[in-house]
C-alpha cells in the first residue's frame, strides 16, 4: 500500500468539497476545542498536519490562535482552504506538506497538530513511525503533540478484529494490507486506507521515539457532540503529548 490510494480520495472533488463544507458549517468538535484550549497557549507556533480544507484551523483562528501554519499531502484540498481562507480574511498560511518529510527546521513549532486520524491514514508502520519522528523533530522541547486515530480496542469492532488477526494467522488476509490493524474504508466517492491501532502499541511507539504521553481518551468520553460533528466523524481516540526535554 502507497500514498496513492488516499491521495486519489482526497483529492476526488466530491470528497473536497465535503472537507470544504465541514470546515464552514462543521467547525471545531467540542472535544476538540476543549483540548486545545487546555493544552495550547493562544501564543503558540502551531503546525497543523492533515488539515484538509481548514476545519481546525480556521476554529482555532476563531478562539485566538494567530500563529497557525495548516498543511495538506493533497493539493486540491490546500487550494479550497485557500479559496475559504481568502473569503473568511484570515491569516492562516496553507501549504502542502508530507508528513514523513517536514521540510523545517529542528525545534520550529510549539504545538503540532494531526487531526481526523491522518496520522493513521499514512500507510505502513515504518511511514507512520517517519511522520512521528518527523513531528518529534520540528517540535520544541516541551513542546505539545494532539492527534487522534481510530482506536482497534474499542468493544464495538471486537468482532471484526478477532476475525482479522485468525485472517492474518493464516495469511489469508488481503494481500494488499501491509500491517496487522489496516482496512479499507469504502465510500461512495471512493476507498480511504485507514490503520486502526491498539493504544498500548500508540502509546509504546510514542515513548520510544520521545514523547510523553499526557492524555489519551475516547472522544465520547470527553464531551458531548453536536449531531453535525457525529455525522460527520465516528468515534476516535485523542492523544496529548509531550516532547520530552
Amino acid at each position: 500500500m502507497d500514498d496513492s490510494v488516499n491521495l486519489a480520495y482526497f483529492s476526488d472533488p466530491d470528497v473536497v468539497l465535503n472537507y470544504a463544507r465541514a470546515a464552514v458549517n462543521v467547525g471545531l468538535w467540542a472535544s476538540e476545542k476543549s483540548i486545545f484550549e487546555k493544552y495550547l497557549s493562544k501564543s503558540a507556533v502551531i503546525l497543523e498536519l492533515g488539515c484538509g480544507a481548514g476545519r481546525v484551523a480556521f476554529g482555532l483562528a476563531k478562539l485566538g490562535y494567530s500563529d497557525l501554519l495548516a498543511t495538506d499531502f493533497a493539493p486540491p484540498m490546500i487550494e479550497i482552504a485557500r479559496e475559504i481562507n481568502a473569503r473568511e480574511r484570515s491569516t492562516i498560511r496553507f501549504d502542502i506538506a508530507d508528513a514523513t518529510a517536514l521540510a523545517f527546521p529542528e525545534s520550529n513549532f510549539d504545538a503540532v497538530i494531526f487531526a481526523f486520524n491522518g496520522l493513521q491514514m499514512i500507510p505502513k508502520q515504518d511511514r507512520r513511525t517517519r511522520a512521528l519522528k518527523e513531528i518529534f523533530r520540528v517540535l520544541k522541547p516541551g513542546g505539545i503533540f494532539i492527534f487522534t486515530g481510530h482506536d482497534r480496542s474499542v468493544p464495538a469492532r471486537k468482532a471484526h478484529w478477532e476475525s482479522e488477526r485468525e485472517r492474518w494467522k493464516t495469511q489469508a488476509q488481503d494481500p494488499a494490507l501491509d500491517d496487522f490493524g489496516d482496512w479499507n474504508h469504502a465510500t461512495p466517492a471512493g476507498t480511504m486506507f485507514i490503520h486502526s491501532a491498539a493504544p498500548r502499541e500508540m502509546r509504546e511507539t510514542l515513548e520510544h521515539i520521545g514523547f510523553r504521553v499526557l492524555f489519551s481518551e475516547m472522544r465520547s468520553r470527553i464531551c458531548a457532540e453536536n449531531p453535525e460533528v457525529l455525522d460527520f466523524s465516528d468515534d476516535t481516540r485523542f492523544w496529548v503529548c509531550r516532547k520530552n526535554g
